[in-house]
């Protein structure tokens, strides 16, 4: 069952609740119409498409519990027609989350089977509201939570055609999910393990670092989502925050620090040096990245 607190390491994910999870993704869609095209998938499904399982060089990512979708509200909002937007949810099996009594709008809930419940969460760049506040999307019925930068989604994402069984018994779908390619996925992941210091952001960002190919080939991605002078506030303040939870600086060495810890931790090891270990090549791995971009960029 869900409930809206993440396992804070990998053996409390499965694959069975991942795959609860597209199925949720592909329901959602559905209650969208032809607006499913303006939505951006964000959070811990990302890597099932970025990094799919390629044995032996790509193990399969650790899962997720939720379904993060970021909304474009001025779209929605251009073509008025969200209306009936909470109606689609609740057709489907959707239902609000309820938190201390309160029913939240931007957090909705789905329940797959006896022993499995998806959360969905409805989120939205938060420009210039303060982020973490909720803005209305359809009257008071459905809203989103605001997100700093969230935006770059929109335009830095990759699609897929995914095909999975959607709830209730509505057969097959086949439907291009579009999601958060790299840098944006790690930009917001480092931007989110800022703020939250969740071990899970910390072994997604790292995941997806590791086995998107080479660091070299992933700098380059990076740098040519710099030169396209697009979202460069967004871009500054990722690379800022990977530096700050990884890497190395007058406060201590980056295996110290936080980031490195949160992904040691949530794959955990037998013993104290195995950690360390982990720690070691996290700061690393962020380090070289971080090193080969300002190459790249000076060349």
């Amino acid at each position: 069952m869900a409930t809206g607190l993440k396992p804070r390491t990998a053996a409390g994910y499965s694959q069975d609740v991942t795959s609860a999870c597209e199925m949720t993704l592909l329901t959602l869609l559905s209650a969208f119409g032809h607006l499913k095209e303006t939505l951006r998938l964000v959070g811990g499904l990302v890597p099932r498409y970025l990094t799919p399982e390629n044995l032996p060089d790509v193990p399969m990512h650790a899962g997720t519990s939720d379904v993060d979708i970021v909304l474009n509200l001025e779209v929605l909002a251009a073509d008025n027609e969200y209306a009936s937007l909470a109606d689609q949810l609740k057709a489907r099996g959707f239902i609000r989350w309820v938190e201390e009594g309160k029913p939240a709008s931007w957090r909705w809930r789905r329940k797959v089977d006896d022993h499995i419940e998806v959360v969905v969460e409805l989120l939205r760049d938060a420009g210039a509201e303060e982020p973490g506040r909720t803005i209305s999307v359809d009257g008071e019925r459905v809203s989103a939570l605001t997100i700093k930068h969230a935006r770059i989604v929109h335009d830095w994402y990759q699609e897929k055609i995914v095909s999975a069984q959607l709830l209730g018994g509505d057969g097959l779908s086949v439907d291009t999910v579009r999601f958060a390619d790299v840098p944006a996925f790690v930009i917001l992941k480092a931007l989110a393990l800022d703020q939250r210091q969740e071990r899970k952001d910390a072994a997604d960002l790292i995941h997806v670092i590791q086995y998107s190919g080479s660091v070299k080939e992933v700098a380059a991605l990076f740098v040519e989502r710099i030169r396209s002078q697009q979202h460069q506030e967004a871009m500054q303040d990722g690379l800022a925050a990977l530096a700050r939870r990884f890497g190395d600086d007058e406060h201590g060495e980056g295996y110290e620090k936080v980031g490195a810890v949160a992904y040691a931790r949530f794959h955990g090891g037998d013993n104290e040096d195995e950690l360390v270990g982990r720690q070691r090549f996290a700061a690393g791995l962020v380090q070289s990245l971080l090193a080969e971009v300002e190459r790249q960029r000076v060349i």
